[in-house]
């Protein structure tokens, strides 16, 4: 487990205790934070590759033309 699902973990229980008044928005914000993250990553991680084969592509189609 990571530190933002401890911290979900901990409001929650808070938050079923009656020890904290937040609503409910703010008791999985970490959780929130967490996939917005994630999600960036995931979105980053995609062009990188789809630059990545166009690159490839290219490479191919040059040594396919060199080659006829």
């Amino acid at each position: 487990m990571g530190i933002t699902e401890l911290l979900t973990a901990a409001f929650i229980v808070l938050k079923l205790l009656g020890k904290i008044d937040w609503s409910w928005w703010l008791v999985l914000l970490p959780e929130i934070i967490a996939a917005a993250i994630y999600f960036m990553i995931v979105i980053a991680s995609a062009f990188r590759c789809r630059r990545t084969f166009k690159q490839v592509d290219k490479t191919f189609r040059d040594i396919d033309r060199d080659l006829w």
